[in-house]
């Protein structure tokens, strides 16, 4: 009996050792592969990135780039530049039945704001907020008329539509997700909302890499 209960508490103990060993060791295996912060102060930051774009004539191809400079852990404020392509496009002419009108609009946009970074402990992927303010600037550009009758077959006539660079705001949010200590990637979606020549709001969508300095 004493043999018995003697084995029974070895055994026992023997497990109760075993156990806290396994603890031990996946506490020491999670410390090990959980990944460093990577999240510091007075940093530049510059990153490029191409996507697409819809709502102020059709959905189009963009790109461009931005500066970042981390101020606290949270607020990172930028300055960034982006082109949209102009598409061809045709439509009619209000209060002239019949008559089309062929152009292109191509845009560039400037904004400067704030980033603001949610922090999540020990993380690779970081979400962030975006608010900035700025300007559409659209290039003069060539109209061309097709009249209709009785005008004859093929008629045009042309006129040149004055540049324009009219204020906008801008909002949205994103994800970074670094590879190492400085390089990562960034997608970010984000909504406009331009005043003058293109009052309605439109949307970008895009990915891109970044680097810190």
């Amino acid at each position: 009996m004493v043999s018995r209960h003697r084995e029974t508490m070895l055994t026992s103990s023997a497990r109760s050792t075993l156990g806290a060993a396994l603890l031990l060791l996946v506490f020491r295996f999670s410390s090990f592969t959980q990944p460093a912060p990577v999240i510091k102060t007075h940093v530049p930051e510059a990153g490029g990135f191409v996507g697409a774009s819809y709502g102020i004539d059709q959905a189009r191809v963009m790109g461009g780039g931005n500066f970042v400079y981390s101020v606290t852990r949270e607020i990172m404020p930028y300055a960034e530049v982006s082109y949209f392509p102009g598409i061809g496009r045709t439509t009619s002419v209000s209060g002239f039945p019949g008559a089309t009108s062929t152009f292109s609009i191509p845009i560039t946009d400037f904004n400067f704001g704030i980033h603001f970074r949610v922090l999540i402990p020990k993380s690779r992927v970081i979400p962030y907020g975006v608010f900035g303010v700025g300007g559409i600037h659209s290039p003069s550009r060539t109209v061309n008329v097709v009249l209709p009758p009785p005008f004859p077959p093929g008629s045009t006539q042309s006129f040149t539509a004055a540049s324009s660079t009219d204020f906008a705001t801008s909002f949205g949010g994103g994800l970074r997700i670094y590879a190492t200590e400085r390089l990562g990637f960034r997608g970010e979606f984000k909504a406009y909302r331009p005043t003058g020549a293109f009052p309605q709001f439109f949307y970008r969508a895009t990915g891109g890499f970044f680097f810190q300095f």
